[in-house]
């Protein structure tokens, strides 16, 4: 059975603010170098008047994975994950997510949109974690979502501090 994910974040910035550190290069390449373990990348990065497709890879070393999570990736867990965003008429942005993580099966999906509120706004990101491994299942789905859930957090700071020194 596939596990949820939900993540929720307030922003003292507007949604067209917030939403352009997000996509901006130089900020993702900032981030993923603080954030992203051994060897992260912004693979794709395109941008236009449609909205925003970004291709990034992290990695989570070896030393902090489960024995179940390494005997499928045999070393550390490379998480390859693509985001979409595309303007909504009236405001904010909507798009979705995936992350896949090299060696295990399955995968990550969901929505994810960010909108104005009083003071600023907010972001969601909501998904599920489904891995079709009989037995461990339900492990490994735990860990992919604790381990994307931790680096959500992350990345929530880090882009409240870009805000803040931008």
């Amino acid at each position: 059975m596939a596990q949820t994910i939900s993540h929720r974040a307030g922003w003292d910035a507007d949604a067209d603010s917030v939403y352009r550190v997000m996509v901006d290069a130089d900020h993702l390449e900032a981030r993923l170098r603080e954030l992203g373990g051994k060897d992260p990348a912004l693979v794709e990065r395109k941008v236009d008047e449609s909205g925003a497709r970004l291709t990034l890879r992290h990695s989570v070393a070896v030393e902090f994975l489960p024995s179940v999570i390494r005997k499928f990736t045999g070393g550390d867990l490379i998480l390859d994950r693509v985001e979409t965003w595309t303007p909504e008429t009236g405001g904010g942005y909507r798009g979705t997510f995936e992350v896949t993580v090299r060696g295990l099966p399955g995968k990550l999906t969901g929505t994810q949109a960010l909108h104005d509120v009083d003071g600023g706004s907010r972001s969601s990101i909501d998904g599920k974690a489904e891995v079709p491994v009989p037995f461990v299942a339900g492990k490994i789905e735990s860990i992919v979502n604790e381990q994307v859930s931790g680096l959500l957090d992350g990345e929530d700071d880090f882009t409240r501090r870009w805000l803040a020194e931008h």
